[in-house]
């Protein structure tokens, strides 16, 4: 008997088949459009066959392209079935490892607007380790990285920039405005890994060297916390703080941003992808993304 072509080959050759077209086919699975060509060219070697008519304007199966996508459709959902409502606890969770600041401030607040169904929910993790999905750590990942990380999916979800932001009433308790002003008096609070200093200099702010140490915290999250609770001002995160923007707890000060140095990334295994669970809340966690 032949070997079975690797599941990533018949998903990419399904996606084609369905679309009609590579590039929607590419855009589906979040690849390339040469990954998906690669991977079409890969399983036409391996069954040693012509499986799609190749134009500038369609994509066409051929006879015997129909045939194995006749064949292949059925199987793969009932893969996704079978992964996606098995029997007991285990089977019905969607686990997503993220980091704790996005888990606690977009993930959390918006899982109503998940709409899971009966039967199967998703088990929030929070977590900086790094994680592999294909040996079991989770079925789903976001994780705030310099470079793509490695994952069988993985998309950039959204880059992301600095900016100081403060509580109202901390700024009423110095006397001063949502301004620059601010800095002549406040507790600066930042990230152990995000300095105070490549934004002042960006905003042309002159603070002594030991303020700007002020307060350090290993979380994002932790600073935005300090900032609610009164302490300073927090350097923060737009993908973290734009809901407590828009509700008022804390007031952005200046309109200068520090470009992030790292991005979102959405990861996935190989076996959550395909299920309808999987792309589901992969699709509620593309939805937090600013458009």
């Amino acid at each position: 008997m032949k070997a079975i072509p690797p599941l990533h080959l018949l998903l990419a050759f399904d996606a084609v088949a369905r679309r009609s077209s590579f590039s929607k086919a590419a855009e589906e699975l979040h690849l390339s459009h040469s990954a998906v060509s690669h991977r079409i060219r890969e399983l036409e070697r391996l069954v040693e066959k012509p499986l799609f008519v190749r134009s500038t304007r369609a994509v066409a199966l051929t006879a015997e392209g129909l045939h194995l996508h006749q064949q292949v459709q059925q199987p793969l959902l009932q893969l996704a079935q079978a992964f996606g409502a098995q029997d007991g606890a285990r089977g019905s969770v969607v686990r997503i490892s993220a980091l704790p600041s996005f888990a606690r401030w977009r993930l959390v607040p918006a899982l109503s607007r998940l709409g899971a169904q009966p039967g199967w929910n998703v088990e929030i993790q929070p977590s900086i380790d790094t994680v592999d999905l294909e040996r079991g750590d989770a079925d789903i990942a976001v994780r705030f990285a310099r470079t793509r990380p490695a994952a069988h999916h993985c998309e950039k979800l959204m880059d992301d920039e600095w900016f100081p932001v403060a509580a109202p009433a901390y700024l009423e308790r110095l006397g001063v405005p949502a301004g620059t002003a601010a800095f002549r008096k406040a507790v600066l609070l930042a990230h152990t890994r995000q300095p105070w200093k490549p934004w002042l200099d960006k905003a042309g702010i002159r603070v002594p060297a030991q303020r700007q140490q002020g307060m350090a915290f290993t979380d994002t999250g932790f600073v935005l916390d300090a900032a609610l609770g009164l302490q300073g001002i927090a350097l923060g995160r737009r993908s973290l703080v734009q809901e407590l923007l828009a509700s008022g707890a804390l007031v952005r000060l200046g309109e200068v941003a520090l470009p992030s140095e790292q991005s979102y990334y959405l990861l996935a295994s190989e076996r959550t992808a395909i299920t309808p669970q999987g792309q589901q809340v992969m699709a509620w966690i593309r939805s937090l993304a600013p458009a």
